[in-house]
């Protein structure tokens, strides 16, 4: 168990250098517990003995808990002219990440962003925080980095790496609830370069747009996008005026052939019409005669064959 307390001018330690972190620190487990009485322990097994070894784990555990709030409370007292005060991390909020080398816990608290489980510990106050971005957000990933930089421009940007993509909402819901301003982008940027533009000239910085060219980044990766997934189903406008030409050219020639077969059916249907049937009688006689004499000697040659 640990308290940390964080201080916002330097103090001069033991070590005999200056810091802003002090930690006072309890082993929770029971290593230096003797449960025996300095007798020799007889062992017993079942379910009786294990259930009251987790009672009494959960009673020590308590009393742990207890004395260290009291400890946090009595720190609190005693600082009170020098504003401190007794802040306790909300676990829920938590995420793994890898601040220095090793994957670590770290928890938001009410004004701080901490991890004090492993050295070196990490303490960022909220409201030192100018932006936040987050880097390498990109279908496929399974993790992504998130940088904050501080109003000191002078301070260099601190990163933690290799967040789990599964706990991206939650830590923009959490910048969110501490009104940090943030964005994201598919790259990780060079920030020594960007910090030295910011720094060389901050009045000039702003007036080109300031920190806005990180959303402009990640506004403009989502447009091109869309315009790819858009394009993917948008037919080429030549293609299209082809198409329609050819639609409208078997129109034409469908309409053309039905305006002939009508015309051919009005033809017919007049000629029939201006004639009777005993007009027919006779053109159909006289048909017969004219061809007559010239089928018989057809017939006559075939037979002497």
């Amino acid at each position: 168990m640990v308290i940390h307390v964080h201080l916002k001018d330097p103090i001069i330690v033991g070590n005999k250098k200056k810091t802003k972190d002090v930690q006072f620190y309890r082993e929770a487990t029971d290593i230096q517990f003797d449960e025996t009485g300095n007798r020799k322990r007889k062992y017993r097994y079942g379910d009786e003995d294990e259930f009251e070894q987790e009672q009494e784990e959960r009673r020590r555990k308590t009393e742990l808990d207890r004395l260290f709030q009291a400890f946090a409370q009595k720190i609190a007292e005693a600082g009170k002219s020098e504003s401190i005060e007794a802040d306790v991390p909300v676990r829920e909020l938590g995420f793994h990440g890898v601040p220095f080398r090793s994957n670590v816990f770290i928890q938001p608290t009410t004004d701080c962003l901490i991890q004090v489980v492993e050295p070196p510990f990490m303490v960022i106050t909220l409201e030192d925080i100018e932006v936040a971005h987050l880097e390498r957000v990109q279908f496929g990933l399974k993790n992504f980095d998130l940088v904050f930089v501080f109003k000191d421009y002078n301070r260099s940007p601190y990163h933690i790496n290799t967040i789990p993509m599964e706990q991206i909402d939650d830590v923009k819901a959490w910048l969110d609830d501490s009104e940090i301003l943030y964005s994201e982008g598919p790259l990780n940027l060079n920030w020594q370069t960007i910090m030295k533009t910011v720094t060389s000239d901050p009045h000039q910085f702003y007036q080109d747009g300031g920190w806005g060219f990180l959303q402009n980044d990640s506004d403009d990766e989502d447009g091109e996008e869309e315009e790819d997934e858009e394009s993917a189903f948008e037919i080429d406008e030549d293609e299209l005026d082809e198409a329609s030409q050819s639609s409208e050219e078997g129109s034409d020639y469908g309409s053309n052939v039905s305006d002939e077969d009508e015309d051919m059916d009005d033809d017919a249907s007049d000629d029939e019409d201006g004639e009777d049937w005993d007009e027919l009688e006779r053109k159909a006689a006289k048909r017969d005669r004219e061809t007559g004499p010239v089928e018989e000697d057809k017939s006559r040659k075939k037979r002497k064959r």
